[in-house]
């Protein structure tokens, strides 16, 4: 069953965050509910992966947790004009929207604590530990051809590092971000986030878009299983619990104002941008396409967001999709 997060669950959880041991009739009694009900709630936290311990003497939680609040973000976003659904468990939260009726003119966002099938680009698992991280969709969409959202995923990564950059520390900051083509974010040279995005035409020239962003927020631990890659959060980073409500808060706001630039001004308003934080820009790279493996000095982007490289022939060639590399030299 689906459960949006509830007041319950953040009061509950808000009263384990001191990480001491609370009976169960102490934690029924503050939420006004059975003793059978706060039972119910904790097993299905802990499906999800939650550190909550159960003793003879009540329940007590290993480590904080900053719970996503529907309330706390829509007070802190500056636009309004948007639908927010936070749920403690999905699926996907792409699918989720996938599955909702559209609304062309209302953009809807999708939050949720934890993830079942979280999925990346290539239908690859994305790992979601609940409450941790930052599980986001956003249903949008464009008055454009679906020629015209060529680089989108590219523009995504734009907007969201700029958005992470807002909380580097002052006067010493401590995040540097960059993008590597075409969907993944990097925090000081390790993988912190990925974007994934799915198109569809329709009626009268619209394309409904279903954005999805993976963020590592609260993750320092290094013994998450099967992540077979180096990542890292900004936890890591900035050596404190981050307030993920107003990241989520952040994000918002800045990808309904870039996207509304973007529909305006298409992908040339975002490429000087990019350059700025592509981390493949003059490196030696491997492009793995559905043809074959490729490999060349990477040249930045064209006008489309294609990645354009340079063969060993001196030849420079675009190319519209691929997972791309870094390699040794």
């Amino acid at each position: 069953m689906t459960h949006q997060l509830s007041s319950s669950v953040l009061k509950l959880v808000h009263i384990l965050n001191d990480c001491h041991s609370h009976p169960g009739t102490e934690i029924a009694r503050e939420l006004g509910l059975s003793r059978t009900a706060v039972w119910k709630i904790i097993q299905r936290l802990k499906s999800f992966g939650a550190p909550i311990q159960s003793h003879p003497k009540g329940y007590i939680l290993h480590e904080y947790l900053s719970l996503l609040d529907k309330q706390k973000i829509c007070h802190k976003t500056q636009n309004k004009n948007y639908t927010l659904d936070v749920f403690e468990s999905l699926d996907s939260t792409n699918d989720y929207l996938k599955n909702k009726e559209n609304n062309a003119n209302c953009p809807h966002f999708c939050l949720a604590e934890h993830q079942s099938h979280g999925r990346g680009r290539m239908e690859r698992s994305w790992i979601s530990p609940f409450g941790r991280n930052l599980y986001l969709s956003l249903s949008y969409t464009f008055s454009k051809d679906i020629s015209e959202l060529s680089g989108l995923s590219l523009v995504m990564g734009v907007i969201l590092a700029k958005c992470l950059e807002s909380f580097n520390p002052f006067p010493n900051p401590k995040l540097s971000l960059s993008l590597k083509w075409p969907n993944d974010i990097y925090l000081c040279s390790e993988k912190m986030g990925g974007i994934l995005i799915e198109i569809t035409a329709e009626a009268h020239g619209n394309c409904r878009t279903i954005i999805g962003i993976g963020l590592n927020i609260n993750m320092k631990d290094a013994s998450i299983k099967d992540i077979d890659q180096p990542w890292t959060s900004l936890e890591h980073h900035l050596a404190h619990t981050v307030d993920r409500n107003i990241v989520a808060a952040r994000v918002i706001d800045a990808t309904l104002e870039g996207l509304e630039c973007f529909s305006q001004n298409g992908m040339n308003a975002f490429r000087n941008d990019w350059q700025k934080y592509d981390m493949l820009h003059n490196k030696t790279i491997l492009l793995k396409t559905s043809r074959g493996h490729i490999s060349g000095m990477a040249r930045g982007i064209n006008e489309l967001g294609h990645l354009l490289i340079e063969l060993p022939s001196g030849v420079i060639q675009s190319f519209s999709s691929g997972d791309t590399s870094v390699m040794k030299t």
